[in-house]
């Protein structure tokens, strides 16, 4: 029993330097040292998320069903960054760094979780940065529930990991598959429950709605911000076994395209 501890526990540092390594390698493969460098993780999303709260609050300064627009914008847009970032990031990822392969303990799971960890990373921080500033200047409301908000984030990230996993083993097997990646993504966008609230909807347009994975996230991300001022519509038990499906498909998908991999 206590060998298998002691190598449980080796196996897991190794696991651990071999992502640490791995994201700082992408981190300064994609940044570089100079100027604000690995700032840019954080600056990227902040920008984006910035420019189109400035453009929503400028066309529609009455909000949504009572709901400012500042912080309806700040509530769809910001997870839906988190999810671009680490839905987009996959794509040929293995192609891409193939010779890291040659390293005999780095495997396609390390290749990847580096770089979903950097995505997180910088969304999360692009968001407190936001809402931080915001709310300093008095522009949006504090946090209701800071538990519910938190936990619909990380709901975002474990759909967008499981998701982005399939992604790259199918983007290693097919180059035509690169080409759907961002237009499906686009075509999400009006389902995915940035746009509204699932109580804005009439009852037989929420339980369709609800069938999306995505919606559930935001409402929880939404629940935890506005609280008990805005009604809203999740299933923790429906998501859990959507988001578990999808690990499981997405972890399956990368362990068989390893052989599909080529190293030169």
């Amino acid at each position: 029993m206590s060998r298998n501890r002691s190598a449980l526990r080796e196996g897991a540092a190794i696991q651990f330097r071999n992502i640490r390594t791995l994201a700082v390698r992408d981190l300064m493969m994609r940044y570089g040292r100079d100027n604000i460098g690995f700032a840019w993780v954080i600056l990227e999303p902040l920008l984006l998320t910035v420019g189109v709260m400035i453009v929503w609050s400028l066309v529609n300064r009455g909000g949504q069903h009572g709901v400012p627009m500042v912080e309806f914008v700040l509530t769809g847009y910001l997870p839906l960054t988190l999810w671009r970032h680490m839905t987009s990031c996959p794509i040929a990822i293995f192609r891409r760094s193939a010779p890291l392969l040659y390293h005999r303990r780095v495997s396609l799971f390390d290749i990847l979780a580096a770089r979903q960890i950097i995505e997180f990373t910088g969304s999360s921080a692009a968001f407190l940065v936001v809402w931080g500033v915001l709310y300093t200047a008095g522009v949006v409301s504090g946090i209701a529930r800071p538990d519910l908000l938190l936990l619909g984030w990380f709901m975002m990230a474990w759909l967008a990991l499981a998701i982005g996993a399939i992604i790259a083993a199918v983007t290693e097997r097919s180059e035509t598959a690169e080409r759907f990646i961002q237009p499906i993504q686009y075509i999400m966008l009006p389902i995915s429950g940035i746009f509204f609230m699932v109580d804005w909807l009439p009852y037989w347009a929420q339980k369709i709605a609800l069938l999306n994975p995505l919606v559930h996230c935001y409402e929880t991300f939404r629940a935890g911000y506005f609280g008990e001022t805005q009604p809203t519509h999740y299933d923790l038990t429906y998501f859990s076994i959507c988001a578990l499906v999808l690990s499981f498909v997405g972890a399956l998908s990368v362990q068989r395209v390893r052989a599909w991999v080529r190293l030169n």
